[in-house]
């Protein structure tokens, strides 16, 4: 089971002058409710795109645009990763 979802905040183009890091905090998953793990996700990526886009001319549009992409990938991963999950479980049998 996954125990830890890696949210990576990767540098928009359009309004960020490009960095070579994104920047990236583990949100760890096991134990959590859907909604308290929503929130630390949300939470993660709001501190990761203040990160990246602090300073830039646009700074608000492309914080709210990385905040949407970043909670998106980081729940894509975890619905990723249970799918996998699920499916050796499923041929362990």
């Amino acid at each position: 089971m996954i125990r830890t979802a890696l949210l990576t905040a990767s540098a928009i183009a359009l309004f960020s002058a490009a960095s070579a890091d994104a920047g990236e905090i583990r949100v760890k998953t096991t134990g959590k409710a859907p909604t308290e793990l929503r929130a630390e996700i949300v939470k993660a990526a709001r501190q990761v795109c203040w990160d990246e886009v602090r300073g830039e001319a646009l700074a608000s549009y492309a914080y709210a645009a990385c905040v949407r992409d970043t909670v998106s990938r980081a729940t894509a991963q975890i619905s990723d990763a249970q799918e996998v999950a699920a499916n050796s479980a499923v041929r362990a049998r």
